[in-house]
């Protein structure tokens, strides 16, 4: 594991990959503004080379916080050029030691009133701005439009997906498969609160993918499925207690009285008009099948 030491901006390296962890309130933009001003008067220990506000590229998450930045940074080039043409500044700490390290006070104070009138160019972006900027500018080699609009919010563009599956999808269900559906989806908006939390996750995949498959078909052959159940439940209804009374079922799960219940509830639904079984039937019929028993 990498050593953790006291971040010092003085002498903080401004080459290879650094990171710095700073919690709210630990003054990551004083930091950030005392690297700039390092780096514009040369003592960034690249190639101790001047680097103009066009060449440092600084980026962060909000507009609010651009503004910021940028407002702060220029203030910091203009104290820091008040302080190199004062001979006898007494002032800013930080800016004291900046200036016992510049041999030229008076060159460091043309720099930094350079870089004040250049602080409109500056490269300071939000990472949407900045993503957007280099997709404009290298149009051709990331094959990227040139009109391409970069979104904060993808909410509306994802509504206007689940809008239009429920239009191509939903609208054109027969009326028995609509209810069935509505069971589940009153409306496109509940949909996609139940699919809003899960879409931004990596490799998600659909499990069994259903993507081939036919809605109103898969229904259909549902209710055939169904209706052969019902068929086949009231030719052996009779057999059916005593059946599984003289099996190995546990007795305390299967008991007489809440056997002869269950019997009767989906004897109930197999004369019944009824096609999907609701929840507390499912539970009813899940009771009989091969592996709960």
């Amino acid at each position: 594991m990498t050593d953790l030491h006291k971040l010092e901006p003085l002498t903080f390296p401004l080459q290879g990959q650094q990171l710095i962890e700073a919690s709210a309130g630990t003054g990551k933009t004083y930091t950030i503004t005392a690297l700039y001003l390092r780096l514009l008067l040369g003592q960034g220990d690249l190639t101790d080379k001047p680097l103009g506000p066009d060449q440092i590229l600084v980026v962060t998450f909000t507009e609010a916080a651009t503004e910021e930045l940028r407002d702060r940074i220029r203030q910091k080039i203009v104290d820091a050029r008040a302080a190199f043409l004062d001979p006898d500044f007494d002032g800013d700490e930080l800016l004291k030691a900046i200036k016992a390290k510049c041999s030229d006070p008076l060159q460091a104070a043309k720099l930094l009133e350079q870089a004040a009138r250049q602080m409109d160019e500056a490269s300071i972006f939000t990472i949407h701005g900045f993503c957007q900027r280099m997709l404009k500018r290298h149009a051709f080699e990331s094959g990227a439009l040139f009109d391409n609009e970069l979104t904060q919010d993808d909410l509306s563009l994802i509504r206007g997906a689940v809008l239009d599956f429920w239009r191509n999808n939903i609208y054109g269900l027969s009326a028995p498969l609509a209810e069935v559906v509505a069971q589940c989806w009153k409306s496109p908006e509940q949909l996609l609160m139940d699919i809003r939390g899960i879409l931004s996750r990596a490799g998600l995949q659909l499990q069994p993918d259903l993507g081939h498959l036919d809605l109103q078909e898969a229904y259909d052959l549902r209710q055939d499925v169904i209706l052969r159940f019902k068929q086949n439940w009231l030719q052996n209804e009779e057999n059916l207690f005593d059946l599984i009374q003289n099996s190995g079922v546990n007795k305390r799960s299967y008991s007489k009285a809440s056997l002869t219940k269950w019997l009767e509830q989906v004897d109930q639904y197999a004369t019944s008009e009824q096609r999907e079984p609701d929840k507390k039937l499912l539970l009813v019929l899940q009771r009989f099948t091969q592996s709960m028993l």
